[in-house]
Protein backbone atom coordinates (compact mmCIF):
# COMPACT_ATOMS: atom_id res chain seq x y z
CA UNK A 1 0.00 0.00 0.00
CA UNK A 2 1.43 3.38 -0.95
CA UNK A 3 1.41 6.24 1.51
CA UNK A 4 -1.10 8.14 -0.61
CA UNK A 5 -3.54 5.23 -0.30
CA UNK A 6 -2.89 4.61 3.38
CA UNK A 7 -5.60 5.56 5.87
CA UNK A 8 -5.64 8.24 8.51
CA UNK A 9 -6.55 6.56 11.78
CA UNK A 10 -7.07 7.09 15.50
CA UNK A 11 -4.58 6.12 18.21
CA UNK A 12 -6.63 5.70 21.40
CA UNK A 13 -4.42 6.07 24.47
CA UNK A 14 -5.94 3.89 27.18
CA UNK A 15 -2.89 2.94 29.24
CA UNK A 16 -3.01 5.55 32.00
CA UNK A 17 -3.05 4.74 35.72
CA UNK A 18 -6.21 6.75 36.58
CA UNK A 19 -4.56 8.03 39.77
CA UNK A 20 -6.82 11.04 40.23
CA UNK A 21 -9.91 8.93 39.58
CA UNK A 22 -9.13 6.46 42.35
CA UNK A 23 -9.71 3.34 40.27
CA UNK A 24 -9.75 2.09 36.70
CA UNK A 25 -11.76 4.89 35.14
CA UNK A 26 -12.03 2.97 31.88
CA UNK A 27 -14.76 1.08 33.75
CA UNK A 28 -16.61 4.26 34.77
CA UNK A 29 -20.26 4.09 33.71
CA UNK A 30 -21.04 6.62 30.96
CA UNK A 31 -24.26 7.17 29.04
CA UNK A 32 -24.37 9.29 25.92
CA UNK A 33 -27.41 11.59 25.60
CA UNK A 34 -28.78 9.48 22.72
CA UNK A 35 -28.15 6.19 24.52
CA UNK A 36 -30.42 4.64 27.13
CA UNK A 37 -27.87 2.20 28.48
CA UNK A 38 -24.67 3.31 30.25
CA UNK A 39 -21.47 1.48 29.30
CA UNK A 40 -17.87 1.42 30.51
CA UNK A 41 -16.18 4.64 29.42
CA UNK A 42 -13.59 2.96 27.21
CA UNK A 43 -16.32 1.33 25.16
CA UNK A 44 -18.28 4.58 24.85
CA UNK A 45 -15.20 6.39 23.56
CA UNK A 46 -14.56 3.56 21.11
CA UNK A 47 -18.19 3.61 20.00
CA UNK A 48 -17.82 7.27 19.04
CA UNK A 49 -14.57 6.63 17.17
CA UNK A 50 -15.87 3.57 15.34
CA UNK A 51 -18.97 5.50 14.26
CA UNK A 52 -16.63 7.88 12.42
CA UNK A 53 -15.54 5.08 10.11
CA UNK A 54 -11.84 5.69 10.82
CA UNK A 55 -9.52 2.82 11.73
CA UNK A 56 -8.50 2.70 15.39
CA UNK A 57 -5.65 1.21 17.40
CA UNK A 58 -5.96 1.03 21.20
CA UNK A 59 -2.87 1.25 23.41
CA UNK A 60 -3.21 -0.68 26.68
CA UNK A 61 -0.86 -1.25 29.62
CA UNK A 62 0.69 -4.45 31.03
CA UNK A 63 -1.93 -6.51 32.83
CA UNK A 64 -4.70 -5.46 30.44
CA UNK A 65 -5.15 -8.78 28.64
CA UNK A 66 -8.79 -8.87 29.75
CA UNK A 67 -9.41 -5.56 27.98
CA UNK A 68 -7.59 -6.91 24.95
CA UNK A 69 -9.80 -9.99 24.87
CA UNK A 70 -12.87 -7.73 24.96
CA UNK A 71 -11.48 -5.65 22.08
CA UNK A 72 -10.79 -8.81 20.08
CA UNK A 73 -14.49 -9.64 20.31
CA UNK A 74 -15.22 -6.23 18.81
CA UNK A 75 -12.59 -6.76 16.06
CA UNK A 76 -10.66 -3.71 17.29
CA UNK A 77 -6.86 -3.63 16.94
CA UNK A 78 -4.87 -3.13 20.14
CA UNK A 79 -1.48 -3.61 21.71
CA UNK A 80 0.11 -3.53 25.17
CA UNK A 81 2.84 -0.92 25.62
CA UNK A 82 5.52 -2.41 27.90
CA UNK A 83 6.69 1.07 28.97
CA UNK A 84 3.22 2.52 29.59
CA UNK A 85 4.07 3.27 33.23
CA UNK A 86 6.79 5.69 32.08
CA UNK A 87 4.22 8.10 30.67
CA UNK A 88 1.86 8.95 27.85
CA UNK A 89 4.72 9.71 25.47
CA UNK A 90 5.84 6.08 25.54
CA UNK A 91 2.28 4.89 24.85
CA UNK A 92 1.97 7.34 21.97
CA UNK A 93 5.26 6.25 20.42
CA UNK A 94 4.17 2.61 20.76
CA UNK A 95 0.89 3.33 18.97
CA UNK A 96 2.59 5.17 16.12
CA UNK A 97 5.13 2.37 15.72
CA UNK A 98 2.30 -0.18 15.51
CA UNK A 99 0.51 1.80 12.77
CA UNK A 100 3.42 2.97 10.63
CA UNK A 101 1.44 2.08 7.52
CA UNK A 102 -1.06 4.86 8.24
CA UNK A 103 -0.82 8.23 6.53
CA UNK A 104 -1.77 10.30 9.58
CA UNK A 105 -2.86 9.94 13.19
CA UNK A 106 -5.51 11.41 15.45
CA UNK A 107 -4.36 11.16 19.06
CA UNK A 108 -7.40 10.40 21.20
CA UNK A 109 -7.77 9.86 24.95
CA UNK A 110 -9.87 7.12 26.52
CA UNK A 111 -11.31 9.55 29.10
CA UNK A 112 -12.96 11.79 26.47
CA UNK A 113 -16.12 9.84 25.56
CA UNK A 114 -18.27 12.78 24.45
CA UNK A 115 -16.37 13.73 21.27
CA UNK A 116 -18.77 13.36 18.34
CA UNK A 117 -18.00 10.99 15.44
CA UNK A 118 -18.20 13.92 13.01
CA UNK A 119 -15.38 15.64 14.90
CA UNK A 120 -13.01 12.74 14.22
CA UNK A 121 -14.04 12.88 10.56
CA UNK A 122 -13.41 16.62 10.30
CA UNK A 123 -9.98 16.48 11.95
CA UNK A 124 -8.99 13.62 9.64
CA UNK A 125 -10.23 15.53 6.58
CA UNK A 126 -8.25 18.63 7.58
CA UNK A 127 -5.07 16.52 7.81
CA UNK A 128 -5.12 16.18 4.04
CA UNK A 129 -4.21 19.88 3.83
CA UNK A 130 -2.31 20.51 7.08
CA UNK A 131 0.59 18.97 9.01
CA UNK A 132 -1.01 19.35 12.46
CA UNK A 133 -4.70 19.89 13.16
CA UNK A 134 -5.88 21.06 16.58
CA UNK A 135 -9.63 21.35 17.16
CA UNK A 136 -10.68 24.41 19.12
CA UNK A 137 -13.92 25.44 20.81
CA UNK A 138 -15.07 29.04 20.79
CA UNK A 139 -16.88 29.67 24.06
CA UNK A 140 -18.63 33.02 24.45
CA UNK A 141 -18.60 34.78 27.81
CA UNK A 142 -22.19 35.41 29.00
CA UNK A 143 -23.47 38.88 28.13
CA UNK A 144 -20.22 40.19 26.70
CA UNK A 145 -20.11 39.29 23.03
CA UNK A 146 -16.54 38.14 23.56
CA UNK A 147 -15.19 34.81 24.60
CA UNK A 148 -12.21 32.53 24.71
CA UNK A 149 -10.78 29.80 22.54
CA UNK A 150 -10.24 26.43 24.19
CA UNK A 151 -7.84 23.87 22.76
CA UNK A 152 -9.39 20.44 22.36
CA UNK A 153 -8.84 16.85 21.27
CA UNK A 154 -8.15 14.82 19.22
CA UNK A 155 -5.07 16.47 17.76
CA UNK A 156 -4.16 15.23 14.29
CA UNK A 157 -0.65 14.75 12.91
CA UNK A 158 0.26 14.09 9.30
CA UNK A 159 2.88 11.60 8.20
CA UNK A 160 5.43 14.46 8.24
CA UNK A 161 5.54 13.97 12.01
CA UNK A 162 5.87 10.17 12.09
CA UNK A 163 9.54 10.20 13.11
CA UNK A 164 9.01 12.83 15.80
CA UNK A 165 5.96 11.05 17.24
CA UNK A 166 7.74 7.73 17.44
CA UNK A 167 10.40 9.37 19.63
CA UNK A 168 7.94 10.75 22.21
CA UNK A 169 8.69 9.82 25.82
CA UNK A 170 7.60 10.58 29.37
CA UNK A 171 4.43 12.32 30.48
CA UNK A 172 4.36 15.10 27.89
CA UNK A 173 2.83 13.09 25.08
CA UNK A 174 2.93 15.27 21.98
CA UNK A 175 2.80 18.60 23.85
CA UNK A 176 6.42 19.38 23.05
CA UNK A 177 5.80 18.91 19.33
CA UNK A 178 2.92 21.37 19.48
CA UNK A 179 4.98 23.92 21.42
CA UNK A 180 7.95 23.65 19.07
CA UNK A 181 6.04 23.77 15.78
CA UNK A 182 3.34 26.46 15.99
CA UNK A 183 3.85 27.29 12.30
CA UNK A 184 2.47 23.87 11.31
CA UNK A 185 -0.66 23.97 13.48
CA UNK A 186 -4.05 24.56 11.87
CA UNK A 187 -6.73 25.51 14.40
CA UNK A 188 -9.98 23.85 13.39
CA UNK A 189 -12.99 25.67 14.90
CA UNK A 190 -15.70 23.28 16.08
CA UNK A 191 -18.89 23.49 18.12
CA UNK A 192 -18.46 20.08 19.77
CA UNK A 193 -18.26 20.59 23.56
CA UNK A 194 -16.95 17.05 23.85
CA UNK A 195 -13.51 18.11 22.61
CA UNK A 196 -12.84 19.80 25.97
CA UNK A 197 -14.69 17.38 28.30
CA UNK A 198 -12.52 14.78 30.00
CA UNK A 199 -13.28 12.48 32.90
CA UNK A 200 -10.67 13.04 35.62
CA UNK A 201 -12.72 12.32 38.74
CA UNK A 202 -15.88 10.32 39.50
CA UNK A 203 -17.96 13.50 39.71
CA UNK A 204 -17.11 14.23 36.04
CA UNK A 205 -19.15 11.21 34.89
Amino acid sequence: MSNTDAPIGVILLAAGKSERFGGDKRLASIALPESAEPQPMLFVTLQQICASGLPVFVVLRPGDQQWGDALDKLSIDWGICPEAAQGMGHSLAFGIHATQHWNGWLIALADMPFIQPATYQRVAAALHQHKIVRPVLQRAAPGTGTGKTLNGHPVGFSRNYACALIQCQGDEGARRLLADNPQDIYLLPLEDEGIVQDIDRPQDC
